[in-house]
């Protein structure tokens, strides 16, 4: 099966699991879950571009994560300050997300850093994970932004983000994870054909 084939079967079925959950925590749990278990490929099969990769991802999420469900941001703001703590919520997140996108453009060069291995390499999914983040980065934005007005101006009207925000990260983690999965797949595959070529 292509490449692109495998992309997309894994993102349609994904995108069809997340479609059906709407709780933004267990959607989140299954997300950083397998975001863990392939990280946890990586290490096992020894694979560096796939741990970085899933690393990387697994840490700026895996913050975000902790932040939200201890309700980091419900302490540090007032509830009734609707502009700042929308500010913290959106602002934190896209700052999280940038930091990603961030360390995935650069992924080679801080693998690099952190390893001596010289199985680093560009991989194909390298051109594909900033993209999921900085498209995050765009949604934060825009609903800081919404929030901004919504709070501060009064135009009561402007929801679109904060109605629809589940659905604009679900877009995502389908994304990624259809990604992640492929990413595995392959890897077992190139194991596969390399211990076929050595018997």
């Amino acid at each position: 099966m292509k490449l692109s084939n495998l992309i997309l079967l894994s993102i349609a079925s994904l995108a069809f699991l997340y479609i059906h959950i709407w709780d933004i925590s267990i959607a989140t749990t299954l997300y950083v879950t397998l975001l863990l278990l392939s990280t946890l490929y990586g290490v096992l099969k020894q694979e560096v571009n796939v741990t970085h990769i899933s690393g990387f991802i697994l840490a700026g999420t895996g913050i975000s994560y902790v932040i939200f469900e201890a309700g980091v941001v419900d302490v540090i703001t007032p509830s009734e300050n609707k502009l700042l703590q929308g500010t913290i919520v959106y602002g934190v997140q896209f700052l999280l997300n940038l930091l990603t996108a961030t360390a995935l453009i650069f992924r080679v060069q801080i693998s690099r850093i952190l390893s001596k291995s010289k199985q680093i390499e560009l991989t194909h999914f390298d051109g594909i994970f900033h993209w999921i983040f900085l498209y995050m980065c765009l949604i934060n934005m825009l609903a800081l932004l919404e929030n901004i007005a919504w709070s501060y101006f009064e135009m009561r009207s402007w929801t679109v983000i904060y109605d629809n925000f589940e659905v604009f990260i679900y877009i995502a983690y389908a994304i990624c994870c259809g990604a992640l999965l492929t990413m595995m797949i392959l890897s077992a595959r190139e194991d596969g054909t390399q211990a076929s070529r050595a018997s």
